[in-house]
């Protein structure tokens, strides 16, 4: 992943010319020429690796029903080879490239590269999450522990822009009664380390496509955080897109949930 950022991606940082950026499915959805030429770097890669499916996320803008293969294969990986590609078009730091593995429809591995700082986030279910910085220094991750805080010392990350009109209410409902409340960076490898550094408490996401947030979620899962669906409990499944779901340390998830007047 280094690798192939430093190769395509970095030297484009701050650099794009105007024929290098255009649109996908509408105003803002934005795609560049790094987006394209990492992805299909990373493709054949990823099958030396393991030979399965690779659902990247400019593989699907040429067929929808690549993603399908997330709920039928036995393993398959995720690609999102620039995940926040609005800031690095904008020339904003905080972009990422993220990639995730997945067996029999569940979150199993995930790995989030920040280009820009060089560190590599990565974590295995059931095997814990660390981050490794540019110069190869590592350290673990994990969910804070202590006590669990009521609603009004926790501090979010919530999206409301695609949640159900139900929910939407319900989450606005409980905003002011939170510690404090902060939007999307426009960047889910982003939101997810702000997460694991502490700067927020939950993550709120309405719209889970499975690039953008298997990596996170596997990352999160393997350093002791809840990654589940609001309305029924269940664990997040990349291959179940669209369905809101929260993440945030156990006994806080369920804060947040009754809060919400979930069912």
């Amino acid at each position: 992943m280094r690798r192939i950022a430093d190769e395509y991606i970095r030297p484009r940082f701050r650099a794009l010319s105007e024929g290098q950026v255009s649109e996908k499915d509408g105003p803002g959805d934005l795609v560049t020429i790094a987006d394209i030429e990492a992805e299909h770097a990373l493709t054949p890669l990823l099958r030396e690796i393991e030979d399965i499916p690779v659902v990247g996320e400019e593989a699907t803008a040429e067929d929808p029903t690549l993603p399908d293969v997330l709920g039928e294969a036995d393993a398959a990986w995720t690609v999102d080879p620039v995940d926040g590609t609005w800031n690095f078009a904008h020339g904003r730091a905080d972009y990422a490239v993220m990639v995730a593995h997945v067996v029999e429809g569940d979150t199993h591995a995930g790995w989030i590269l920040q280009p820009e700082t060089g560190d590599l986030i990565d974590g295995v279910v059931g095997g814990g999450a660390q981050v490794t910085s540019r110069a190869g220094h590592t350290r673990a991750l994990s969910a804070p522990t202590g006590p669990v805080r009521p609603l009004n010392k926790l501090r979010g990350m919530v999206v409301t822009r695609f949640t159900p009109p139900e929910l939407k209410e319900r989450v606005e409902a409980m905003l002011p009664g939170l510690g404090g409340h902060t939007t999307p960076r426009m960047c889910a490898g982003w939101d997810y380390w702000d997460l694991l550094t502490g700067d927020v408490d939950f993550l709120v996401y309405s719209r889970a496509k499975p690039w953008d947030h298997a990596p996170g979620a596997a990352i999160c899962t393997a350093a002791g955080f809840e990654v589940r669906y609001i309305n029924d409990g269940a664990t997040y499944r990349p291959g179940l897109p669209g369905r809101p779901f929260l993440v945030a340390r156990p006994g806080e998830w369920e804060v947040i949930v009754e809060a919400l007047g979930a069912p």
